[in-house]
């Protein structure tokens, strides 16, 4: 008789943060890229990561194991034609049910391309074999030519990991290694943070950059690091001196501690000795707190989030809780709403945290944070809309949206009465929210 799989059907939570693109959504799937000057004239490495988090794949079990099959396609185009293309196919074995599920369990892996300078679009997709699932994903990017400057950066590539390589005869041996060999930098192994979020116990910056100059550098140099907010201001910085010479290669960290949530850039500059600026480098990132973090951190916000999901009586207990029991009294909260408690996951509650930074992303406006808005309170309560109806420009009357659900069957009207973009719930409501309202 033949062994018949049983399929293990896990919940699917596939998503993207591109760290150069629009979309940040949170999920099972990140990739970034970076390029950096190569050694052949005229082309440049283009490197591509990607982080699959293997709990949201589908698992077989058969026999003695539980194994995942799936490929990752790039695919990459200039002016709509294909230059250049690959494929990884890659298994994941595990001897437990309990395996399959580890939130935290992920795999980092990389393409690498020659490219000569110019405007590209990258296709890349993660094809789950056993599901067949597909996620396909593009986004432009451009490869810097760097030999039309006197002096440049490469792009900045962000670490989740930086060790220093052997500098004796074992750095053969250890390159032959498929993960260091992937990742090597010099002399640093740098895994990268293909989602570019840091937080929690990530609190330190860490990323690997290049230094280009067409001629030797004579004096020695300054170089130095901002983290700068979405207000323009500096809010931590570092400076370096160094010497830096026709290709230098470096690694930089900063302090993230006590950073609130939110999207910053990193701006790395170059001066020489005589304070004349050589060259600057930016991109962003992101410092993301989990929601025990905010507990941890900020517990009077986090008291606050919970207004959607908990009643009156509910929100006292938590916050008579001493200062010592806050923690667990927050942990018991969510553990009353989790419907499948003999498993890691809490599907209730990263559901309605997935929905706070969806809103803060969305419908933030100025210094109001979109979890306290209306559209996020709406978007919070009840999900993404069956339907939304939007008139921003009608001559006869104010912009205004109308959101409609389907099951439950409800409908809300927003109207930006202000004209200065700030959408407010109009009365009557349908549906018993006016009492979670800011």
């Amino acid at each position: 008789m033949k062994n018949i799989p049983i399929v293990i059907i896990l919940i699917l939570m596939w998503g993207v943060a591109w760290g150069q693109a629009d979309d940040f959504n949170s999920g099972k799937f990140y990739v970034d890229f970076a390029s950096f000057k190569s050694d052949t004239p005229g082309l440049n490495q283009f490197e591509v990561y990607y982080q699959v988090f293997t709990s949201g794949l589908l698992y077989i079990h058969q026999k003695d194991e539980y194994m995942a099959h799936y490929s990752i396609g790039v695919v990459i185009k200039k002016s709509g034609k294909q230059v250049t293309a690959s494929e990884k196919e890659e298994f994941i074995r595990e001897l437990s049910y309990e395996k399959t599920t580890g939130e935290k369990d992920f795999v980092i892996n990389s393409f690498k391309f020659k490219l000569p300078p110019g405007k590209y679009e990258l296709n890349i997709s993660l094809h789950d074999l056993n599901s067949d699932d597909v996620i396909p994903l593009k986004a432009p990017f451009t490869i810097p030519d760097y030999e039309k400057e006197l002096s440049t950066f490469s792009q900045i590539l962000y670490a989740r990991k930086v060790e220093s390589l052997p500098s004796d005869s074992a750095t053969a041996d250890t390159l032959r290694d498929k993960t260091v060999r992937n990742f090597a930098k010099r002399d640093w192994l740098v895994i990268p943070s293909c989602s570019r979020n840091y937080g929690d116990e990530a609190t330190q910056l860490k990323f690997y950059y290049e230094f280009y100059s067409l001629k030797p550098m004579a004096d020695s140099n300054v170089v130095v690091y901002e983290i700068i907010d979405k207000r323009d201001n500096t809010v931590a910085a570092d400076t370096v001196a160094l010497f830096l010479n026709m290709k230098t290669s470096m690694i930089g960290t900063l302090s993230l501690e006590h950073m609130r949530p939110g999207q910053y850039e990193l701006r790395i500059t170059a001066y020489d000795s005589a304070h004349k600026k050589l060259a600057v480098s930016k991109s962003s990132f992101s410092v993301v707190w989990s929601a025990l973090a905010l507990v941890q951190n900020d517990f009077e916000t986090a008291i606050e989030q919970l207004r959607y999901a908990a009643n009156n009586e509910q929100l006292n207990k938590i916050k008579k809780a001493p200062e010592k029991d806050r923690i667990k009294a927050w942990n018991e909260f969510w553990k009353s709403k989790d419907p499948t408690p003999n498993t890691e996951e809490n599907e209730v509650k990263d559901e309605y945290y997935r929905r706070i930074a969806y809103a803060n992303k969305h419908f933030s406006f100025m210094n109001k944070e979109g979890w306290r808005s209306d559209f996020g309170m709406i978007y919070i309560i009840y999900g993404e809309p069956d339907e939304i109806e939007r008139h921003p420009y009608d001559r006869e009357s104010r912009p205004y949206e109308i959101w409609y659900y389907y099951n439950p069957r409800r409908t809300f009207l927003f109207v930006d009465s202000g004209g200065y973009g700030e959408y407010i719930l109009q009365y009557p409501y349908d549906g018993d929210v006016n009492k979670n309202r800011y």
